[in-house]
């Protein structure tokens, strides 16, 4: 008996065909059968399943007429002689231990399930990308094996419909007498998720196993072009399976979530109008409604973006989503520049240092190195690079002298610990270049990012450059909160302008964002100006700006990334918070009020008025560390203080507190009142909309009937009869 049967349905796939036959044969589990069900291909599929099976006596051939891929997966599970099932499409392919990993998985489980995730393979380009949706390990807190019960909430939620990342049981399969849909698309969704939820023991394997190949426009999910509604069918059947086993409110709110998101995707994908205002028409006025999508509050859902997109799609005729998913600034966001296709605005002279690279080090040996060679592979070689050693413990000063033999730009300064603004503050005292740009010791910068900044700078004569940051994370996945776009604008910054007119733009856009490691300073701007980093605080990025773009006569904004921004734990930043951090964001508000008074701010209303902006922003955020601790624990943090600054912090912060919690609390109950309103308002549309169907049904049906009947009364039969009638009746 094989330990696993891998059953493939094929159609049409000879292209592709060979590399997914050899995936599953050179698997490191030998113990398996390939059934291969051809599903009526009219290309060379048959010769190479036929070619492989005489090679190979674990390869069977099924044929059937041309029924799509459910009906084919049905019929390799009837043949299967196997202990577990695993299905792949034929145009995609397995890693070799696949197989191995998964049923020793499943056999030190008992699992009815395995999981495993995947990556998808790009036709086109021939690159592989991370897919952490194919399995979201977060959402599995619990240990294996664990019941559907045990991850009830997001049961649909934590993996793909997909039956490629899956194995299973094959006793259990026939037990629950379970089977794809024969639909044309969308046919796995009701096998997958209906065993999820039957199943008592489930497993997994959280590495990438599958390879789902992309960029092939004859398959299937490539044709976005016909309308489908199948993905309606496959949910609306897997809602009456939940309710015909009893467990339908057990998983209703993973279930809600699901169909939302899988509705809202279907939706995205319709490229003809027709075709999406058939889909729009269709959820509005009947799907979420039978999807139980409609009834719920804003925390019920998920993704609260899905939830404000069902709103609006509720409210919005389906003519004006089709406008508006089309508008140009829609389909082209905003393009950002492309370093490969770059070309230097001045004639690059040799000579000089053009840029000092400051940065300040402190513990940072795991990743010194690779913030190093980043820069000194930069194809800027007119620099200087001054490491301030800021008392570090580890072995980060060894690193610092070992590369500054090596490299003579490299200058080693060492000094007792004082924080990030003392070193940044040593190393500009000691800077000799042109222009000055800061970098963390455990960030990096693309390889043509200096030789960008300082010929866009210099073209320009400015005195300050802003330019984009993408953050990357460390491997546990932790993401801190940054999104991916947390570093970049959405707005358009063109031209040259003052420092005041950009901070007033940025103000009024709400992406002011002042890492100064995301910007390129003019040196002797920042020396002429008295402007440096004040010692002893955190955020202290956000008063230097300021002082920066007060001062600056000449600012641009480049869109485009050139800093990488590792995420890690126990860095500064993302090991702040609580209290702590919520005073030094006082500290950061009482140094901003110093300053402005000092350089008589208020002289410039429009500057002012943005500055205030942004000085409530900041409170914002001391608030919301405030709101993590209780009540004692502030009276005790605020008593620690002197007391006049305890009254002052206390003012700034927790009356502002107080006041944005009230605020909140208003909103959200409006806003909860307004949308259970429109939520109410949805379902009984939805219900009128459906009585109004079943009542045009109803005068169909026997409109047909009478129809039926004329016919049947010219008959010579219908007229015996009805002779006979009138004869009885006489």
């Amino acid at each position: 008996m094989s330990k696993v049967s891998v059953i493939v349905p094929v159609y049409n796939t000879e292209k592709y065909l060979r590399q997914c036959l050899d995936s599953i044969l050179n698997q490191t589990l030998k113990e398996i059968e390939v059934i291969c069900v051809d599903d009526g291909s009219t290309d060379g599929s048959v010769g190479v399943i036929e070619a492989y099976a005489a090679r190979d006596s674990r390869v069977r051939l099924i044929k059937q007429q041309n029924a799509y891929a459910g009906t084919a997966r049905n019929n390799g599970m009837r043949n299967a002689l196997g202990e577990y099932l695993v299905f792949l499409d034929s145009d995609d392919f397995f890693e070799p231990d696949m197989l191995f990993e998964m049923y020793e998985k499943c056999k030190e489980d008992n699992a009815q399930i395995c999981l495993c995730s995947g990556r998808i393979y790009n036709e086109q380009s021939g690159e592989f990308r991370d897919a952490p949706n194919f399995l979201n390990t977060k959402y599995l807190r619990v240990g294996t094996p664990f019941s559907a019960h045990d991850a009830a909430e997001r049961i649909f939620n934590m993996t793909f419909p997909f039956p490629w990342t899956k194995m299973f049981k094959k006793d259990f399969i026939e037990q629950k007498g379970l089977a794809f849909q024969s639909t044309r698309k969308t046919n796995d969704l009701f096998f997958v998720y209906s065993a999820l939820a039957a199943a008592d023991a489930i497993t997994y394997v959280d590495k990438p196993f599958a390879n789902y190949r992309t960029g092939n426009a004859s398959s299937l999910q490539g044709a976005t072009a016909e309308l489908s509604l199948d993905f309606y069918t496959a949910l609306y059947a897997l809602k009456k399976e939940l309710q015909k086993r009893g467990v339908f409110t057990d998983f209703e709110k993973s279930f809600v979530n699901r169909a939302l998101s899988t509705c809202l995707f279907v939706l995205d994908k319709a490229e003809k109008k027709e075709n999406f205002i058939t889909v729009a028409d269709k959820l509005r006025n009947s799907y979420f409604y039978h999807l139980s999508v409609l009834g719920h509050s804003r925390g019920y859902f998920y993704v609260k973006k899905d939830y404000d997109r069902l709103l609006h799609l509720m409210q919005t005729p389906s003519e004006q989503l089709w406008e508006e998913k089309n508008k140009p600034e829609t389909i082209a966001k905003k393009k950002m520049l492309n370093i490969d296709e770059w070309q230097s605005p001045v004639k690059m002279e040799k000579g000089g240092i053009k840029i000092s690279v400051i940065i300040p080090v402190y513990n940072t040996q795991e990743y010194l190195t690779e913030c190093l060679d980043s820069v000194i592979g930069n194809t800027l070689e007119d620099i200087e690079i001054i490491c301030v050693d800021d008392g570090s413990t580890d072995g980060s000063a060894e690193i610092i002298k070992k590369y500054s033999v090596r490299d003579s730009r490299i200058k080693a300064i060492a000094k007792e610990n004082g924080g990030l603004s003392s070193a940044r503050n040593t190393g500009l005292a000691a800077a000799a270049g042109e222009y000055v740009l800061f970098l963390d010791s455990d960030d990096s910068i693309e390889p043509r990012a200096l030789e960008f900044l300082y010929a866009e700078a210099k073209s320009d004569n400015l005195d300050q450059l802003f330019f984009c940051a993408k953050p990357f994370y460390e491997e546990d996945g932790e993401d801190f909160g940054k999104s991916p776009d947390h570093y970049l604008r959405r707005a358009e910054y063109i031209g040259v302008m003052t420092g005041r007119e950009m901070f007033i733009k940025m103000s009024e856009n709400a992406e002011f964002k002042p890492n100064a490691c995301h910007q390129l300073f003019r040196r002797e701007f920042l020396t002429d100006n008295g402007i440096s980093f004040i010692d002893g605080i955190i955020y202290e990025d956000n008063p230097f700006t300021i002082q920066c773009l007060f001062a600056a006569e000449r600012v641009r904004y480049a869109d485009i990334v050139l800093y990488n921004r590792r995420m890690r734990k126990n860095s500064i930043m993302t090991s702040s918070g609580g209290l702590k951090s919520s005073y030094d964001y006082y500290i950061v508000v009482k140094n901003i009020e110093r300053i402005a008074a000092e350089c008589n701010y208020s002289a410039y209303p429009e500057f002012y008025k943005a500055l205030l902006v942004q000085i409530k922003r900041i409170c914002f955020l001391g608030c919301d560390y405030v709101c993590e601790a209780d009540e004692a624990e502030f009276n005790d943090f605020v008593l620690g203080l002197d007391e006049q600054e305890g009254i002052d912090y206390y003012f700034l912060i927790k009356v502002a507190v107080e006041h944005r919690n009230l605020i909140k609390t208003l909103r959200r109950t409006i806003r909860d009142l307004n949308e259970k309103n429109l939520m109410d308002d949805f379902k009984r549309r939805c219900m009128e909309y459906e009585r109004i169907e079943k009542e045009k049904a109803r005068k169909e049906k026997e409109r047909k009937e009478r129809e039926e009947q004329a016919r049947r009364d010219k008959t010579p039969l219908g007229k015996a009869k009805k002779i006979i009638n009138v004869l009885k009746n006489e």
